[in-house]
């Protein structure tokens, strides 16, 4: 299938490790030129040295971009585009959250992970917007964690900054589908990442049980009885923003294994 993807623009929040990592190479097998933007730039950089290697016809730009630095997200944005010629697709997917109890997190994790989603969020998409008006495949993919639906217990961070990602969602999907531009979420549920492992870690806290026996205590809430790998998320993410999903928008798509328990 032909997902018309080839030489349209995409930027990827949170590139440089993880499910951004993963999105952006899918995107770059198909065609696409990128912004690579994230925290850690060598991170960043080393991917796209990698990316070019792989595609030589593939165009691949690199910027340091911390979403609590608020004052610097215009000037990046500004930057790439210019460079790359436009924006068709931007793809939110900085941010997570302090993984924990509620007397464990202080007010400093609070704010400093609301900056990056869904404020950050929200700022990146604005500065997109002059960009986005002008594609003729307008896309932008927020990654919102299926905590945001069905809170656990160590999600009293995760659960309100996903559950507003996923509000803004379909709030700005509405105010930017008349202008051709669709707006969707995608949910993961927990996956074979550093904060998939991290998961782990607290659930074998919790439960005082070994790691392997917390991944085995993981498995047995997904029906599919695997881990939700990279790869699966970076698939949806094409299809979103393919030719062929022009009138999907303001909605959310889980992606868990049938982990999740609402209708």
């Amino acid at each position: 299938m032909d997902l018309g993807l080839r030489d349209r623009i995409a930027l990827v929040t949170g590139a440089s490790r993880g499910i951004g990592h993963g999105i952006a190479s899918a995107l770059a097998c198909e065609g696409v030129h990128l912004g690579l933007l994230g925290r850690d730039i060598e991170r960043c950089q080393e991917l796209g040295y990698g990316l070019r290697e792989q595609y030589q016809k593939v165009r691949v730009l690199e910027r340091r971009l911390d979403l609590n630095q608020t004052a610097a997200i215009p000037e990046v944005v500004r930057s790439i585009a210019e460079e790359l010629g436009g924006i068709d697709i931007l793809v939110n997917c900085a941010g997570g959250a302090y993984r924990g109890k509620l007397l464990e997190i202080p007010d400093s994790e609070w704010e400093r992970w609301f900056q990056v989603k869904p404020l950050g969020l929200i700022r990146m998409t604005r500065e997109c917007l002059p960009w986005l008006r002008k594609s003729s495949q307008a896309r932008v993919i927020n990654i919102a964690g299926i905590f945001g639906r069905e809170p656990a217990k160590f999600s009293v961070m995760g659960a309100p900054i996903n559950m507003a990602t996923l509000s803004v969602t379909k709030a700005l999907a509405n105010e930017l589908g008349p202008q051709g531009i669709t707006v969707n979420a995608i949910s993961p549920g927990p996956t074979d990442t550093g904060r998939g492992h991290e998961l782990v870690k607290l659930t074998a806290r919790d439960l005082g049980v070994t790691q392997a026996e917390a991944e085995i205590h993981l498995l047995r809430e997904v029906p599919m009885r695997r881990v939700l790998k990279v790869e699966d998320i970076a698939a949806l993410t094409l299809f979103l923003a393919s030719s062929h999903a022009g009138m999907i928008s303001g909605t959310a798509i889980n992606i868990d294994g049938g982990r999740s328990r609402s209708i």
